[in-house]
This record gives C-alpha cells, sequence and structure tokens, in this order.
C-alpha cells in the first residue's frame, strides 16, 4: 500500500501544481511539525515502468518545528547536519520556502504541490516538495525566482505534517 502512494506521489510531482484550493499551503504553515524526505533519484517501477519513491530509501530528511510564519522563522533537523537550526521561512503565492543560511551556501527547501487531498476533511496531508544548495543570495529576497531557475536539479520529494499540526491547524481558522 504505502509503496502504491508513494508511486502516486512521484509520479505527481512530475506534473505541475495543483489547482489553488489544493495549493493552499495555510495548513502547513501553522503546523507545529512538517516532515520532509528527499530522493536523488526516482527508482523505477518493475511492474509499469513509472518513477517511484521507496519508503526508506530517501537521501535525506528534514523536520521543521515551531513555525511562524507571520514572523518568518522556523526550527530545522536535517539527517546531513548536526544540531537544530534555526531557519527563514517565506511563505509566497506560490509555494512555501524553508531557507538555510550555511556559511554562504544556501539549502532551500521548497514545498511546492498539493499530492494527496483528503476531500473529507477539505485539505492537503502530503505536498510536493524540493531540497536545494545552492550560493545565490538572492534566494532571500525572491526565492520563487531562484527556485524557478532552479527546481530541474533540485532534489525531489515530499512533505507532511502531523496529525496534530493538522487538528490545531484546521481548528485555529
Amino acid at each position: 500500500m504505502r509503496r502504491m502512494v508513494l508511486t502516486a506521489i512521484a509520479a505527481a510531482i512530475a506534473l505541475p501544481a495543483v489547482s489553488a484550493e489544493r495549493g493552499d499551503f495555510s495548513n502547513l504553515a501553522r503546523s507545529r511539525y512538517v516532515h520532509c524526505a528527499f530522493y536523488k533519484n526516482y527508482e523505477t517501477d518493475p511492474v509499469n515502468g513509472d518513477p517511484i519513491m521507496i519508503e526508506g530509501r530517501s537521501n535525506s530528511l528534514m523536520h521543521f518545528q515551531g513555525i511562524d510564519a507571520a514572523h518568518e522563522t522556523a526550527h530545522a533537523i536535517y539527517t546531513r547536519m548536526a544540531g537544530q537550526r534555526d531557519v527563514l521561512v517565506r511563505h509566497t503565492a506560490k509555494a512555501i520556502h524553508f531557507i538555510d543560511n550555511v556559511a554562504g551556501m544556501y539549502l532551500l527547501t521548497t514545498v511546492h504541490s498539493c499530492l494527496d487531498y483528503d476531500e473529507k476533511r477539505g485539505l492537503c496531508v502530503t505536498y510536493g516538495a524540493s531540497l536545494a544548495r545552492l550560493f545565490d543570495p538572492a534566494v532571500i529576497r525572491d526565492p520563487d525566482a531562484v527556485y524557478e531557475k532552479i527546481k530541474a536539479s533540485a532534489e525531489p520529494g515530499f512533505c507532511d505534517h502531523s496529525f496534530i499540526g493538522i487538528q490545531e491547524a484546521s481548528k485555529s481558522r
């Protein structure tokens, strides 16, 4: 079952972002915890040849907490670095960007689309995302423009938020 979901996610990441109501990132911005998994490359489904992401085989994981979109701050834990880091949050009309300045190199985590929309609750539960490493300080001023330039070379992935966060975010509307 989980493999099938990840196949659908991989296929959806290759498609353009979904309609505006399903591309609303407000619940994600209000969530207490956001978990992301990123992959260097897709694997190939031996049955149908579709690109797939297999749970447990991601190249890196990100965990964001204490997200405060109004003050543009969050805390991040990244499997490729030790300790918690403070990151910048930019919530634009197109995406939510988490930006970590690591001595002039920027880690740009962009949450850009809804992959799994729960019709019953009326909210997105799994988001398309990407992770890029770059040296362009313009990412601070205009993360959407920088993302457009580098998205083809960024690592694909997906994010979800804690169910606690979903309940809290939906109550605070």
